[in-house]
């Protein structure tokens, strides 16, 4: 796994306006190679955010998700932060991501979590 991979699905990420199947299941690959214990993905078709949200609650259990934002369809404004704790300025890493839809925020802020963890 490189980096490259990674920062390759969150260029795409940045270009959309909403989450799709094909861009998810991208991330879902390079999540998979840096949290590898990973249960299997679910057989149940979600709703984006709810996959997105479901990936993130398997690869990083007990993190803090902090969500903000303006709700504007169809282009909102949101922000994302996932820390091991809650607010600590001491965590080593915390994930952010953007973007006009909240799983975008919230799969961008899983990617650089990914990125940070990543030891290839």
């Amino acid at each position: 796994m490189s980096k490259t991979d990674i920062l390759s699905v969150m260029t795409r990420i940045k270009g959309a306006s909403a989450l799709d199947r094909e861009t998810l299941a991208a991330a879902e690959i390079v999540v998979r190679r840096v949290f590898p214990t990973l249960p299997a993905p679910s057989k149940v078709a979600l709703e984006p955010v709810e996959e997105v949200l479901h990936l993130v609650d398997l690869a990083l259990p007990g993190w803090t998700i902090q969500l903000t934002g303006k709700a504007r369809e169809p282009d909102g404004h949101w922000r994302c932060s996932l820390r091991e704790t809650r607010g600590s300025d001491e965590d080593e890493v915390v994930g952010l991501g953007t973007g006009p839809a909240v799983a975008l925020a919230l799969l961008e802020a899983l990617l650089d979590v990914t990125q940070q963890k990543d030891l290839s």
